[in-house]
């Protein structure tokens, strides 16, 4: 969990919470660094996690201070929950006085919007996938900063350069040249240390620390892209779609666009085994519904993007290895 603090004299206390996309999600940081921009002068308590850990992370929240007096506020950006006990526990931090805001822009969620376990009395939610989380937030808290002195205003919506950086390359328009330079010093350095990098920088130009992580990430990313070529698998499905395995280690997006350049009809799953998960990628042409896929295995995401966690695909590396070497320790001890 991460923490920013600078309150100023004279101001209510007031506590946020963010539990944001992680942990090196360019969207998710740039979602939770606007909110700690907008609320500067307050505590600030700010956790990234990955879509498999959001239930735990969420129903471990807790309120910071039950003093009357203090005002807390709990904001979920770039993620959503699949149990109605997560729900309920969001239900009961309301009773017990937090403001809570939930916003995202993932198809799982746009579509489960009216789920149960989403049945909280929100002070605030915004759920499309017109733009990406961090700028769906960042207008958000634009209107919600209207009567905000003017120079605490203009503080805050000098953050906007970063929130298109991040929407830039969350939706693929790549129209700033810089956004996939920036997702990947965010993948290389990590969420958490980029989060407090940004939360520093007053115009988007990349620190120091940023620009390094950014320029070891291309070597990391171009051996990540060699381990996929070299563990490729291709399966032609009988309705002509071809689905394309690999394993990567970390970039599991640019990975995927070397998988996918030129092809036609065809869906790039990526066991990421520095993560854990599997990452879900589509050819221009494609028009199956990844996020549907995806939401099979308890995941979510878009329809060209999506994500998973699945727990056998640890094993299986290890099972095809002892069966090489099984194989191989009994023709040596076979005496024939």
């Amino acid at each position: 969990m991460l923490y920013n603090r600078s309150l100023m004299p004279g101001k209510p206390s007031r506590t946020i919470q963010v539990v944001s996309h992680g942990p090196s999600c360019l969207d998710g940081v740039m979602a939770a660094a606007a909110v700690a921009r907008f609320y500067d002068s307050h505590k600030v308590f700010t956790t990234l996690a990955g879509n498999n850990d959001a239930d735990h992370v969420i129903q471990n929240l807790t309120l910071k201070s039950d003093d009357p007096s203090d005002e807390n506020e709990i904001w979920i950006t770039d993620l959503s929950w699949n149990s109605a006990a997560t729900g309920a526990h969001l239900v009961e931090l309301n009773e017990r006085g937090a403001r809570i805001y939930w916003i995202d822009h993932h198809r799982t969620a746009v579509s489960r919007a009216d789920a149960p376990e989403f049945k909280v009395p929100f002070a605030g939610k915004v759920l499309s996938e017109q733009y990406s989380a961090a700028r769906l937030t960042f207008n958000f808290l634009k209107r919600m900063g209207r009567d905000l002195p003017e120079r605490q205003r203009a503080v805050f919506e000098a953050f906007q350069p970063f929130v298109m950086i991040a929407d830039d390359h969350d939706r693929w328009i790549h129209k700033i040249p810089e956004s996939s330079e920036w997702a990947l010093a965010v993948q290389t350095l990590g969420g958490s240390s980029s989060y407090r990098e940004i939360l520093k920088l007053r115009e988007p130009r990349m620190s120091r620390k940023l620009r390094t992580a950014f320029e070891s990430g291309q070597d990391a990313m171009r051996r990540s892209v060699e381990l996929a070529h070299a563990t490729m698998v291709d399966r032609k499905l009988d309705n002509g779609i071809t689905v394309r395995t690999a394993c990567c280690f970390g970039y599991s997006s640019e990975v995927a666009a070397h998988l996918y350049k030129g092809q036609t009809r065809t869906i790039v799953a990526l066991f990421d085994l520095r993560s854990q998960g599997v990452s879900l990628r589509r050819s221009s042409d494609c028009d199956v519904d990844l996020s549907i896929l995806a939401q099979h295995y308890g995941g979510g995401g878009h329809a060209a993007a999506s994500g998973f966690a699945l727990p056998d695909l640890r094993r299986l590396p290890a099972e095809r290895l002892a069966e090489i070497l099984g194989d191989r320790l009994e023709k040596s001890a076979d005496p024939g």
